[in-house]
């Protein structure tokens, strides 16, 4: 079933190259149109991927529930600056910071 935006809201669509990509598959769950968006880009280096700001800001909050429960681990590993870098990245796009 596809996910319907919000009533008034516009779309953003926000570049995400590969490395983003995997980070957003692995560390949250990303809604029906992002996730297929995303799947789509197969191999290229971006994609262009378009959904309403609400989404985005689920992608972001997701993102940030994983960096929280896995603080302990990536502390001592490289995704913590990674998933930080991009959830900062979205927001900006979406004009939160």
């Amino acid at each position: 079933m596809p996910v319907r935006k919000p009533p008034g809201e516009s779309s953003i669509t926000i570049l995400i190259n590969r490395w983003e990509r995997e980070l957003i598959l692995r560390y949250c769950y990303p809604f029906d149109d992002i996730e297929r968006q995303l799947n789509e880009s197969g191999d290229s280096d971006l994609a262009r991927v378009t959904d309403a700001p609400y989404w985005w800001e689920q992608v972001i909050g997701n993102l940030h529930t994983s960096e929280k429960e896995n603080f302990d681990r990536w502390n001592r590993a490289s995704p913590a600056g990674e998933v930080r870098a991009l959830i900062e990245r979205i927001a900006g796009e979406l004009g939160l910071l």
